[in-house]
């Protein structure tokens, strides 16, 4: 059920928010709250929603377990326990297969033969981002960060939560089970009710409106890179970039939006990442959810910035490839890791120097910028021989040079390159949805109901958001 289909504008997401306010005893409306988002994942798939179930009851006792055990001994069982059950479930559904046809083609290449079979696996939706919020939870009771949550109905609603289930904001348990526990959060509010109109309606129109028309072309260009002129391979490049932050930006303000609804807030998970003057900024506000989970229950464990400088560079290094695998089963993705990673370990060394070699901030952005949408070639391309042939043609390495720049208005959809234009100037001047101050008047509704009518006018063009394949 996407977002951005009629059966859910129409049907679902109106009735559950009716029956969340028509309800009046806050238990029951919980309940009714967290069957909406069983039923919500069920609608993709009713079989995988059991593992969805197994994560929450096993995470949540054994949290409570672990905060009741009287040794450490006996402490780490339970964490190690938890840990191992989750990342098994996780790295078989997600990595199993990806692990295997790379033991497989070594074993093959040493003149033996393959090892393990290859599996008709279907990812089960949104696991990686539940796995990671249920795994924060016993961490957090572990380390004795968080007390362990009294009633498993408000934990089985945090991580269950339809608005974030599939594509985040990777939230923590204490950001959502006090507000699930507060009797506030349950009864109406006006101001929160528009608000979240707003970023439910903006994020769809980032979607629908800007990144689906500027896919119309890219992902035909990426498809068929090899008859691509060189103007087209950096239209496909900057087209991405800009496809992806509005597509998963925008699924992160409609999910911000129906939470605001229901007065559930939830933190911001993108701000003008691309207006960054360096790396380290651009991961300070891209995907913020991720890399605050990352820094606090890997790099931090890994050591951080406490065991010297070259650990720290290697912390750095490890994080942002385990970031890269973390996104999908394909060495493409470990790549663009390992690229961050490298980049904030030089960008950490000069730091520590005090060595500023770039004095102009302008200069500084255009070359993050760059770096950025190169490192995205190697996230979008399916291998690693299609992003060669694509960057050779972006840095002008292919024989059959071609600049047809004049031609590319005419040859692609007028959508396309205003939808691009808007996504760059947004992108680069204008201010976030979190930013701007949209107060509840006439013209703003009438702004809003505006947007709502055109996201209509392409809902038979819907397509799934980005992140789903995560």
């Amino acid at each position: 059920m996407l977002f951005n289909s009629y059966i859910f504008l129409f049907l679902f997401l109106p009735l559950t928010l009716l029956g969340y306010y028509i309800i009046k005893k806050k238990k029951v409306q919980l309940w009714f709250l967290f069957l909406s988002s069983v039923f919500f994942y069920c609608y993709w798939s009713a079989t995988y929603v059991f593992l969805l179930l197994f994560t929450v009851v096993l995470d949540f006792y054994i949290a409570k377990a672990i905060y009741y055990a009287q040794t450490q001994r006996h402490r780490k069982i339970l964490l190690i326990t938890s840990m191992s059950a989750n990342l098994a479930i996780l790295g078989f559904f997600k990595y199993y297969n990806f692990f295997a046809d790379t033991l497989n083609s070594s074993v093959t290449a040493l003149g033996g033969s393959s090892v393990l079979p290859a599996l008709q696996l279907v990812l089960p939706i949104g696991i990686s981002f539940y796995t990671f919020q249920s795994m924060s939870y016993v961490i957090d009771v572990y380390r004795k960060t968080s007390d362990a949550h009294a009633h498993l109905l408000e934990f089985a609603g945090y991580v269950t939560l339809f608005p974030h289930q599939i594509s985040g904001p990777l939230v923590r348990h204490n950001q959502i089970v006090p507000q699930l526990e507060s009797s506030s959060t349950y009864v109406f509010h006006a101001d929160n009710f528009w608000k979240g109109c707003y970023f439910f309606i903006f994020g769809l129109s980032k979607k629908m409106l800007i990144a689906d028309r500027i896919a119309a072309v890219v992902d035909p260009l990426v498809g068929n890179m090899a008859s691509a002129s060189n103007a087209e391979a950096w239209l496909a490049m900057v087209g991405y970039t800009m496809q992806l932050y509005f597509d998963f930006s925008g699924y992160s303000d409609m999910a911000v939006g129906m939470g605001l609804m229901m007065n559930i807030q939830f933190p911001a998970n993108f701000q003008s990442p691309y207006k960054s003057k360096s790396i380290t900024e651009f991961w300070q506000r891209w995907h913020i959810s991720l890399s605050s989970w990352l820094r606090d229950y890997l790099y931090i464990s890994l050591g951080g910035n406490r065991e010297g400088k070259l650990k720290t560079y290697r912390n750095l290094l490890l994080t942002m490839a385990i970031r890269g695998l973390w996104h999908g089963a394909n060495w493409t993705y470990v790549v663009w890791g390992v690229l961050h990673g490298g980049v904030l370990a030089v960008e950490r060394f000069f730091k520590d120097r005090g060595w500023d070699l770039l004095k102009f901030k302008s200069l500084k952005w255009a070359l993050t910028f760059l770096f950025v949408c190169v490192a995205w070639v190697f996230f979008r391309a399916p291998n690693f021989h299609e992003a060669n042939l694509w960057l050779q043609k972006v840095f002008f390495l292919n024989a059959d040079i071609s600049w047809d720049i004049i031609l590319i208005p005419a040859k692609h959809k007028d959508r396309f390159i205003a939808a691009l234009v808007v996504a760059c100037g947004a992108a680069f001047f204008m201010r976030n949805t979190w930013e701007i101050q949209f107060k509840p008047r006439f013209r703003n509704a009438l702004l809003l109901a505006l947007l709502f009518v055109i996201c209509l006018s392409y809902m038979g063009e819907e397509s799934p958001f980005l992140y789903f394949q995560f």
